[in-house]
Parts: structure tokens; C-alpha cells; sequence
């Protein structure tokens, strides 16, 4: 029955409050009554009577219940001065005697279980506020079994409620990123139910993402031995597989050496949670596309790094692909980078339908050496193809494919992948895409397209990032300037890298994590302002001056090998080229492998199962112009166009005349830019024609009409193209 709270008792009787939920405690107007009214089996009279239908049970039932011992004679006289007694310490109007009913007055009367049940489907929060322990914690009635399995019946259900509610709200917790509080109530949960698969399930979670798997491994290993010892079962085949990708870190998609340079996700709360309840719906009850933007640094690729993560942790395969801005005019090579990276190998390929794997054979090269090719007609054909491998794929596991930087990401994978979640229906599976808003790349007409979709004919979401607030900057400073030795010291520091980097989170992380090894910047981040100075005033260095500082000095602590490497490669784009670095650097094969794992330990450059890339454009910049002397750029430029003269793609035919421009400029140059440029439009490869028509225009002599005039033509004949 629902809970009554009035403010006064009927005939004037003081108000009854009954605590259960925990050691029972009985209050009358607010104050502990009379001692014979706490006598237990008064309390359990009071407590069986507030929780019976209409507050009342007849005399024979109530005898029956506590006085079972005794013959019918003194249990009825025990009744009658149970009755008695409590009439006198809980007011006369209490209990009433309706012939053989005793009914208990519910006039202001307060029963927290009652409370409990009435709050726990719109209040949770406050229905566990008033949880303080078991049902009648500690309590028992001698010689009333009678009472013990009715108590035992309540304390198991409220124990499963109790469990319930504490599940949602770590659940809550974990989508928000609050690893501890998910922890303390999976922990809580299982305390009142202890056999809950969900609740060890979310206990081993969120320990494994805050990095503690020796503890959630330690969680798997208590419960199965509770479950083996106490019920004589083993534990469910999802819990245990797991445990195994735990113990395996298989759930982890990149390197778990790695996880100690990530900071934890501060802030946003509502964002995260709103992401991660998208990813995790997709996986669980049918597609969803999450489509996160902002600008340049702004935190997309951790957001949807932890997505996956989150994810991979639940068994889902997880396929990445990060576009770099020369795929941009290559169709279909966003889905040759999915395939290569864990598309092409999961679990549950070989079921799609034999054409589609076909049609999808002639379009990646992986494929084309397991299964016969064959050309589509037109890109529904891939389309439909595309949507019978991921239904196949997620008939075996759940599947999240990830687009990163999407802005780079070829149209026709973007407008396929699309349609293929819009048309999956209740398949397993979601479609992670990040787009950066200022680049160039962002305003393509296949993420235009998609972008305006989601939410509509596709299901899912589009969050947008926002620079950090102050407070959510002090939780990352707080977290990685170990060394402020004082609360005000990291106020200062705050507000200092709050001011100059606008919030935005990669630049401050990257200058934190860098900035032990830069002590007099770090010294003068501290006392700027200087006394009676407002924050206003200027560093006596600009932003732009520390992240060079704070990545030069990450770079100072690599040996000359990877130095070496680190600067041939960014004599390329931010792909990186391992033929041509072999070749500037003349290092074997081992050696060069050992530095490559060196820098994407060191996160200067990362790796997707497909190929290395600077970890940001930001670092290619700083190494070109603060690791290497004019020297060494120009040679090193000299090898690079010498290394890749003989080769035809127009990667490296429109990255030799780049380089031409710093080398060698002149006419030969502008002319060999221009035959790119042609080749480029011809091959509707669009950014690739800008750049290399950008690269002619720096070179030409403005007294050179014909070749000003072969620009223009060539980008009438570009945007004709288009």
C-alpha cells in the first residue's frame, strides 16, 4: 500500500514513525516511547501489522504468528495485553478492535518501507536514502517461526529492490565516467543480492577502465567461488568471457602501456553520458551512429576512444579507421582502412552473403586473395553489400566501427555506412564518427549528409565539444601537475593554462605532461601574474611558445635513432612513410621497428593495425621547424624528392613538387606541379589537384602570364569537375 504521511494523528494520537529498513526503530511523536513498547515482540506486532493489506489481520492469525509456543488460552492473553500495553505508549486510537480484526490506524503514520516502494520508480535516489540496512536488521522473535519466514520473504525482496536501485545508479555512474561511485554501489548491490551477475558484472567494469584489473579480476575470482561454494553453479558464460578479455586485455583497443598518459575524462558529464549510453544501446538493442564535433583538440578522439573501450569490454569487435587528408579523394578508402583494421578478420565474415563478399572483394585488396571479385554496378550494390557483412559480422559479436577524423573520410564510405545503419535495424551494432569543424574537409557533401541524418532516418545522436570550464580544467591540472605542492598553487596554475589555452584540453595536456621536464617554464607559469598583475597581463611567452617548448622537450628524451626517425618522417605529411624513412635514415628493418615502438610509446606517433601517423599535425609542424637546423631540412628534402621521383601515385608526385618549393623552385618545378595538378583533375582527387596547384602558385613568376593562366584553367576545369 502507499505510503500516508499526514501531519496529525486521528482523535489527537502522536504520529508513528516505523524504521525497518535497517536495526528497527520505533518513534512516537518523534521520540522513542515507553521501554515495553520496544519489547520485540510488541515491535514485530506493530512492524506485521504496518505491511499487512489494510493495516490489519485477525486475532487468530496474529496469535498464530508470534504466540505459536503457547497453548490458544495465554497466546490470546498475550495478544490482548500486547494490545493493551501498546494502546497505552502509542495512543488509545492506535490499534483498533473490529471484532476479530486488530487493524493498526495508518493515520500519520510514517513506514519508510512503505516510503521505499512508493519512491523507487520516480525517486531512486531518494528511495535509497532511506535504505540503512537489511529489512529488521538484527532482529529476531523467539519462538515465532512463523514471524521469521515472513521477514525472511521481505528482507529478500527489499534486498533484490535495494540491489536494483543500486545497480541503476552505478550504471548512472559508470555512463558518466565515475568509475569509484559505479564501484562503491556494484559493490553495495552485491552486498543485498550477492549472486548478481549484473552487479559483478559492473563491479569488474569499472575497475578495469579506471585501470585496476587486479581488482577486477580479484571480483570475477570472490564471486565464482561464492557461487561454486554457496549455490554449487559455475558463473555465467557472458560474466566469464568477461573475466578473460579482462585478464587478457583483449577489451583494450590500443595498448595498455599506453593508458597512463590518458587522463581521465573530467567534465561534460551530460555529453559523456549521452555518448556512452548511444554506443552502448547500439550494441545492445540495434544500430546507433554517435557523431561527435569540435574543434581541433577539443577531446573528440579520446571521447570516442572511450566509447569503444567501454564497448570492447562488453565483446563487441571493434574496427578503426583514421583518415589522413591525402584519402580524402579516394573512394571507398575509409572502407578499405575498416577492413584492414579488424573488419576483414572478425568472427562471422564468412557467413555474409557469398556476393556481397564478393562485390566488397573488388573494392579491398584483403578481400580480393579470400574471395572471388566481382565489380558493383553502382554503390547501392556496395551499400546493400556492406550491410549484409555487418549484420553477418554482428551475428557472431557486436560490432563498433569507428571514424576518426571523418572530415578526411572519402563520400562514398561515409554515405554507405550511412545507410547501412539506417536499413540494420535490430542488429548489434554503432558507428562512431568524429569531425573536426574548422578543417577543411568538414563541410564535404557525404558528412553534410549524414551529419543531418542522425537522429533522423539514422538512429542515434550528434554531440558537439566546448572548451573546457575552469573548474573542469582545475580536475586535469589537479590530475597531472603532481608537482604543485599546494592547493593555491594549482588554483594559480589553473587559471593560468585556462586563460591561454581557451580551455581547450589536448594543448593544456600537452603542456602539463611536458612540463616537468621544462622547469623554468614551469616555474614562471607558477608566479605569472606577478604580484598586484592581472591575469590579463601576458606571459612573457606565447601558447604557441609552450606547446614548442613542452613537445621538444618530450622529444629530448629520445635516444638519436628515434630522433632520426622522428625527423625523416616529418619531412613527409603526417602519414607516415616507412620506405622513404628507411631510406633517409639507412637504418635496418629492426632497428627502425624498435623506434617507431619507441615513439608510439611516447604517443608522438600512433598506429591503427594499418599504418603510423603523427600523433597530431601539430607535432609534425614543431619537429620540422624546432628539431631539425636549415640544414638538415634542406638535405633531408633533397633525399626525400630523390627517393620518391620514380613513383607514380599522386601522394608522392604532389608531396615532391611541396617539397620542390622549399628545394628547388623555377620553372621546371612549376611545370611538373601543373602536370600533378592535371593528373589530380583528371582523377577528381580534389585536395590533392588544390595542393599541388597551391604549390604551383607559390613557385610562378608574376610576370609569368602562361602559366598563371594553365592555374586558372586548371581550376575552372576542378570546379567544373565537382
Amino acid at each position: 500500500m502507499p505510503a500516508k504521511k499526514k501531519t496529525h494523528a486521528a482523535q489527537g494520537g502522536p504520529p508513528l514513525d516505523l524504521l525497518l529498513l535497517g536495526t528497527p526503530t520505533v518513534l512516537v511523536g518523534g521520540k522513542e516511547p515507553a521501554g515495553d513498547v520496544l519489547w520485540r515482540k510488541h515491535v514485530a506486532l506493530i512492524a506485521h501489522l504496518a505491511l499487512s493489506p489494510n493495516c490489519e489481520r485477525s486475532r487468530d492469525y496474529l496469535m498464530g504468528l508470534l504466540w505459536a509456543d503457547k497453548p490458544q488460552s495465554r497466546a490470546r492473553h498475550s495478544l490482548n495485553e500486547a494490545i493493551r500495553r501498546l494502546r497505552s505508549g502509542l495512543g488509545a486510537d492506535r490499534l483498533v478492535s473490529r471484532g476479530d480484526v486488530i487493524r493498526l490506524s495508518d493515520e500519520a503514520l510514517e513506514v519508510d518501507v512503505l516510503k521505499f516502494k512508493d519512491l523507487q520508480q520516480h525517486d531512486p535516489e531518494a528511495a535509497l536514502a532511506l535504505v540503512r540496512g537489511s529489512f529488521l536488521e538484527g532482529f529476531e522473535v523467539e519462538g515465532a517461526p512463523d514471524f521469521e519466514d515472513w521477514a525472511s520473504g521481505w528482507r529478500r525482496q527489499l534486498g533484490r529492490d535495494t540491489a536494483a536501485l543500486l545497480l541503476q545508479r552505478g550504471e548512472i555512474a559508470f555512463a558518466g565516467g565515475d568509475f569509484s561511485q559505479a564501484q562503491q554501489d556494484a559493490e553495495l548491490s552485491l552486498r543485498s543480492n550477492p549472486f548478481s551477475e549484473p552487479a559483478v558484472s559492473l563491479l569488474m567494469r569499472a575497475a578495469a577502465l579506471s585501470g585496476d584489473t587486479g581488482s577486477a579480476l580479484a571480483a570475477f575470482r570472490e564471486f565464482e567461488g561464492r557461487m561454486r561454494t554457496d549455490l554449487r553453479e559455475a558463473p555465467g558464460q557472458e560474466l566469464s568471457a568477461l573475466a578473460a578479455r579482462i585478464r587478457e586485455e583483449r577489451w583494450h583497443p590500443s595498448s595498455p602501456d599506453h593508458a597512463d598518459l590518458d587522463p581521465t575524462l573530467v567534465g561534460r558529464e551530460s555529453v559523456h553520458r549521452s555518448a556512452f549510453t548511444v554506443v552502448e544501446r547500439g550494441i545492445t538493442a540495434g544500430p546507433q551512429c554517435l557523431f561527435v564535433v569540435g574543434d581541433q583538440g577539443l577531446g573528440k578522439s579520446r571521447l570516442v576512444q572511450e566509447c569503444a573501450k567501454r564497448v570492447a569490454l562488453r565483446g563487441a569487435v571493434i574496427a578503426t579507421a583514421r583518415p589522413l587528408a591525402s584519402d580524402h579523394d579516394a573512394p571507398w578508402s575509409t572502407l578499405r582502412l575498416l577492413m584492414r583494421n579488424a573488419l576483414a578478420s572478425a568472427p562471422g565474415l564468412a557467413a555474409a552473403d557469398p556476393e556481397a563478399l564478393s562485390l566488397l572483394a573488388s573494392l579491398v585488396p584483403e578481400l580480393a586473395r579470400r574471395f572471388e571479385s566481382t565489380k558493383p554496378r553502382d554503390t547501392a550494390q556496395v551499400v546493400a553489400a556492406i550491410v549484409s557483412l555487418i549484420a553477418a559480422v554482428a551475428e557472431e559479436h557486436p560490432l563498433c566501427l569507428v571514424v576518426d577524423d571523418a572530415h578526411w573520410a572519402d563520400g562514398l564510405t561515409l554515405t554507405a555506412l550511412g545507410s547501412a545503419v539506417a536499413q540494420l535495424e535490430s542488429c548489434p551494432a554503432a558507428l562512431l564518427i568524429t569531425v573536426n569543424t574548422a578543417s577543411e574537409g568538414s563541410n564535404s557533401p557525404g558528412l553534410v549528409t549524414l551529419r543531418s541524418e542522425v537522429g533522423r532516418s539514422v538512429p542515434g545522436r550528434v554531440v558537439s565539444l566546448k572548451p573546457l570550464t575552469a573548474g573542469e580544467m582545475r580536475e586535469i591540472v589537479g590530475q597531472l601537475a603532481g608537482w604543485c605542492s599546494s592547493s593555491e598553487e594549482i588554483d594559480r596554475l589553473t587559471r593560468r593554462i585556462h586563460f591561454d589555452t581557451a580551455g581547450n584540453p589536448f594543448l593544456a595536456v600537452t603542456l602539463l605532461q611536458s612540463l616537468d621536464r621544462a622547469p623554468t617554464l614551469k616555474d614562471d607559469l607558477l608566479q605569472w601574474p606577478s604580484q598586484g598583475a592581472t591575469l590579463d597581463s601576458p606571459l612573457p611567452f606565447s601558447v604557441p611558445d609552450l606547446v614548442n617548448v613542452a613537445i621538444v622537450a618530450r622529444v629530448s628524451d629520445l635516444d638519436e635513432t628515434s630522433v632520426g626517425v622522428l625527423r625523416a618522417a616529418a619531412v613527409g605529411g603526417t602519414a607516415l612513410d616507412l620506405e622513404l624513412i628507411k631510406a633517409l635514415t639507412g637504418l635496418p628493418d629492426s632497428e627502425l621497428e624498435a623506434a617507431l615502438d619507441d615513439l608510439e610509446r611516447r604517443r608522438l606517433i600512433t598506429y591503427d593495425r594499418v599504418r603510423y601517423a603523427f600523433t597530431a599535425p601539430l607535432f609534425t609542424q614543431v619537429v620540422r621547424s624546432e628539431c631539425l637546423t636549415r640544414g638538415q631540412r634542406q638535405r633531408l628534402r633533397r633525399q626525400a624528392i630523390a627517393e620518391l621521383q620514380g613513383r607514380e601515385d599522386l601522394e608522392s608526385r604532389v608531396l615532391v613538387v611541396e617539397l620542390r618549393v622549399k628545394t628547388d623552385p623555377g620553372e621546371a618545378a612549376v611545370q611538373e606541379a601543373l602536370a600533378v595538378a592535371q593528373s589530380a583533375v583528371q582523377a577528381r582527387s580534389v585536395r590533392t589537384a588544390s595542393r599541388a596547384l597551391a604549390a604551383a602558385q607559390r613557385m610562378i613568376d608574376p610576370a609569368d602570364r602562361r602559366s598563371r593562366s594553365q592555374v586558372r584553367s586548371l581550376r575552372k576545369e576542378l570546379d567544373e569537375a565537382l
